[in-house]
């Protein structure tokens, strides 16, 4: 049963990576482009689409982690399952540090250059935790592949 949570562990890393990569290097670059009139609405209703692409993965992404660090395959060392808690930690400390109240005074105030550039950089700090998660699982999953293979 344990393999099937870090099947799920693998899957939503690479979900979240590729989902953070997106916005981070295609999304956010294009808040200047939306127009200052709109800007509000616009961010408003980013921030309530985001629930079912970005924020439900990310949240289970953190607890099957949670869950490894307790209850691991044999092929997932402990430290593995405590980086990629470790990391999740950090990118959920990044998120509720800058990218949340920043989106939310957009979302109130409208487009602010000084803000927008604040959160692509700081959502760096998201893209390589959770990038790092995804390569994690890969390497997991590469060994664990591997040793079947050889058996």
């Amino acid at each position: 049963m344990i393999v099937f949570a870090f099947a799920a562990f693998a899957f939503l890393s690479a979900f979240a990576a590729g989902t953070m990569l997106v916005l981070q290097l295609q999304h956010y670059s294009l808040y200047p482009l939306v127009g200052r009139d709109g800007f509000a609405r616009y961010v408003a209703a980013n921030n309530r689409a985001a629930f079912l692409p970005t924020i439900l993965p990310a949240m289970l992404l953190l607890a099957v982690s949670g869950v490894l660090v307790i209850a691991r395959p044999p092929f997932m060392t402990r430290g593995e399952a405590l980086a990629a808690l470790a990391l999740n930690l950090v990118q959920l400390a990044a998120t509720f540090r800058w990218q949340r109240p920043l989106q939310a005074e957009m979302a109130a105030t409208g487009f602010d250059a000084a803000k927008t550039r604040q959160l692509v950089t700081t959502n760096w700090i998201r893209t390589v935790a959770l990038v790092a998660i995804a390569v994690l699982a890969s390497g997991v999953a590469s060994r664990a592949l591997y040793a079947f293979a050889a058996a």
